[in-house]
């Protein structure tokens, strides 16, 4: 009786951990997933830009607000962005109402520069980008968390001042920076959700000093051969000699191909 039940004991505990090791190593999970996503189907979507910004002195601070949406397409000829005659008309009259009153309202030309090409393209093909930051980024663990009421896999990293600031004269007067970088896996591996939060702090001369603290989130969506970046999200904090700044924003990617509607991301 005690043999029997020993056997059981260890058959039970090496399906146990059989099943734990399948999906043990996420981060090769996750490489391996993203290496399929070809990205060479044809999509098109709409793509919803919004920010609003907080700055200066606080009894002397300003709103700045940003708002536009483009229409845009990508296959093999391209990538298109399309912005409608509406888009055109709002552009073309708040840069002349800019002209007259530089404290005018003109959501529509404060944000059109944030949904550039380089960026778009990003959204619509996610995994290459994703896979870029993986190769600067340093593993740290491995967790189970819950996401949309399911179990999920955690991968945790930390990221290096290079990976998220270009400009290499700014390195050299930031004197304290730390990241964090976070992607949820489902079981086979495919991202849902990847997160990036950095704080720094620094000082350039003698008078000018900055602390700045930031997070950006991404969700994912798998169309096709695609990995989709479909929302992104940022938050920022930012405090410098000539005062303070506060932003956050969105940019929501609605494929054409689902009867969605833009606010029920937002």
């Amino acid at each position: 009786m005690e043999l029997r039940f020993s056997s059981i004991v260890m058959i039970t505990s090496f399906f146990s951990l059989s099943s734990f090791n399948a999906y043990a190593d996420g981060l090769t999970d996750l490489k391996s997933t993203l290496l399929k996503f070809t990205g060479d189907t044809p999509i098109s979507a709409i793509v919803e830009s919004a920010y609003t910004e907080k700055r200066g002195k606080k009894k002397k601070q300003k709103t700045k607000k940003g708002l536009i949406q483009v229409n845009l397409s990508e296959d093999n000829q391209g990538l298109k962005l399309i912005y409608s005659n509406e888009t055109i008309s709002k552009l073309e009259h708040e840069a002349e109402q800019k002209e007259h009153d530089d404290e005018a309202n003109t959501p529509t030309l404060n944000a059109v520069n944030g949904v550039g090409v380089a960026e778009m393209s990003t959204m619509l093909s996610a995994a290459p980008n994703l896979l870029r930051t993986l190769k600067k980024a340093t593993f740290v663990s491995e967790e189970v968390v819950k996401h949309n009421e399911e179990n999920v896999r955690q991968l945790n990293f930390t990221l290096p001042l290079e990976a998220i600031i270009d400009n290499k004269e700014v390195h050299e007067y930031v004197d304290e920076f730390k990241s964090e970088f976070n992607v949820l896996i489902n079981q086979s591996g495919t991202p849902l959700q990847s997160s990036i939060t950095f704080a720094g702090s620094g000082s350039a001369y003698i008078f000018f000093t900055m602390d700045l603290t930031q997070t950006n989130t991404f969700t994912y969506k798998e169309i096709n051969n695609r990995l989709v970046n479909i929302k992104k999200t940022f938050k920022s904090k930012r405090s410098s000699t000539w005062g303070d700044t506060e932003s956050e924003g969105y940019k929501v990617l609605i494929p054409h191909t689902e009867n969605s509607v833009l606010a029920a991301l937002h």
